[in-house]
């Protein structure tokens, strides 16, 4: 028996603007992703058959893509899928569409969009000093450090309207600040800048993956990935954000740049230690008066800040077996960090390098002169230069050695397996170390343990990559150091 007939599909206003937004959402997500690739037409009915909507919602829906740049409309061909850089980038929707696909990316777009206009819009926002902004800026520093502190800020579920208004404000404060700059086109771009902040706390905060914290994100990130939202903000990131407020209150311009500037270089693996960054907040911090902050907030403003700055660089110990890859990855993170790069194997006794030459295994008392070399060496280091030195401090004894001279020492053990090594090692020319001798590091090799100070890293992986993750470590590392959890 036949049933009754189907009425239609009702083609009212609200149902074709609640079906279109679907479509044009699902769609705009396929293109995004690379499901519908590039150059690829797509008709009317290709549309409705795909999606089952009517042929106006499907129009529409083409109609709004065109818009927003990922389609071209023809006569007879309909719509051909266009390239990215096509695409209107600044566009809610494609943002939206691109942090779901492709969030790390992405968010490294708009971090560094930020990073080009937000300083700039400081200093501009200080040179106008306008009465509004001000006090707006001001009130919204202060709450943000009192939501900061809120004792279930870290909680996934008691916390989730402590974070939600936590992240209106944040946002609040930089559209506030971009709109200090009286730049109309800095104000346009205050969208893809809260985007980018709520991105940040309402899908990659960390304490939303209860057991992993942040430790193992930030194990795969470097200095130029924008980390995990902390569990909760960082007392620095909060007294950055004051400093701006109060820079921006007091007309002084280069204290304010400055302040954005590290307010940005903190949400990076290791930027916020950067030499440069550092120096600029100097200067800032020469110019600001933390007089003009209320009296509840100075001492603690003035505490963080100068932890921050006065931080001693710890001296870096890239060490491992022979063949691991030392002097390759010490010096492009010494370029890195910008601090001074020493080949440890040149401070070896000659007497050294000709018994290893004759394939003559070092003891001990040939090893105390070159590790007392070596510490000497790290002892000499400044404070603010910081170094990286080479060695291969194979066993705990030789660590426990280096660091007599430097307590503060950091090692990056650059992990590699024997057959790889001994290969390495048979492939290089004009070094005085013996593919014979391999072994005997491998059997003297007693890897860094839980309680000392270091990362263990994959020396197979590219030396950029292995860059990036030591810079991770190593910002972690004095952040804790600067909070004296170490």
């Amino acid at each position: 028996m036949t049933g009754p007939a189907l009425d239609p599909p009702v083609d009212t206003d609200d149902a074709l603007r609640g079906s279109t937004a679907q479509v044009v959402a699902r769609l705009g997500c396929q293109i995004v992703e690379g499901a519908k690739h590039r150059d690829r037409h797509l008709t009317v009915d290709a549309v409705v058959q795909e999606f089952g909507v009517t042929r106006s919602m499907a129009r529409e829906a083409l109609q709004t893509l065109h818009q927003k740049g990922l389609l071209t409309l023809q006569p007879r061909i309909g719509a051909t899928v266009q390239p990215l850089e096509r695409w209107d980038l600044l566009d809610a929707d494609v943002i939206a569409w691109r942090l779901e696909v492709a969030p790390d990316s992405q968010m490294r777009s708009l971090t560094e969009l930020r990073e080009v206009i937000e300083p700039r819009a400081a200093r501009l926002a200080a040179q106008s000093r306008s009465a509004e902004i001000c006090h707006d800026l001001t009130s919204h520093a202060r709450t943000l450090l009192a939501l900061s502190r809120e004792p279930d800020f870290e909680r996934p579920r008691e916390g989730a309207a402590v974070r939600q208004r936590f992240r209106d404000v944040d946002a609040a404060f930089h559209r506030t600040l971009l709109a200090g700059s009286r730049n109309e086109l800095f104000l346009h771009l205050s969208h893809p800048v809260a985007m980018a902040l709520n991105h940040r706390i309402d899908r990659d905060w960390a304490g939303g993956r209860p057991g992993e914290r942040t430790a193992s994100a930030r194990a795969l990130t470097g200095s130029d990935t924008v980390q995990s939202y902390p569990v909760r903000p960082l007392p620095i990131a909060m007294w950055l954000h004051m400093g701006l407020a109060y820079a921006v209150d007091q007309g002084r311009a280069t204290a304010a740049e400055a302040f954005a500037e590290a307010i940005l270089a903190e949400i990076r693996g290791g930027r916020l230690q950067d030499p440069a960054v550092l120096d600029r907040l100097r200067e800032g911090l020469a110019q600001f008066d933390p007089r003009g902050l209320p009296a509840a907030y100075r001492e603690g403003f003035r505490d963080a800040l100068a932890a921050l700055v006065r931080t001693r660089r710890a001296p870096v110990v890239v060490m491992g077996v022979s063949g691991c890859g030392k002097t390759t990855v010490g010096e492009y993170l010494a370029e890195s960090l910008r601090a001074p790069f020493e080949e440890g194997d040149r401070l070896h006794p000659r007497r050294n390098v000709e018994a290893m030459k004759a394939g003559t295994r070092l003891d001990d008392s040939m090893r105390s002169p070159w590790l007392a070399a070596v510490a000497e060496r790290m002892k000499g280091a400044g404070p603010e230069e910081g170094l990286v030195i080479t060695c291969s401090s194979l066993r705990r004894i030789y660590r426990e050695l280096l660091r007599v001279a430097r307590p503060d020492a950091f090692f990056v053990h650059l992990e590699l397996d024997r057959e790889e090594a001994v290969a390495r090692v048979r492939g290089r020319k004009g070094h005085f170390m013996p593919a014979s001798l391999v072994d005997s590091q491998f059997e003297d090799l007693e890897p860094l343990q839980d309680d000392e100070a270091g990362m263990t890293v994959d020396a197979t992986l590219p030396v950029e990559r292995i860059v990036a993750e030591a810079q991770t470590a190593l910002a972690g590392h004095a952040r804790r150091r600067a909070a004296g959890e170490l």
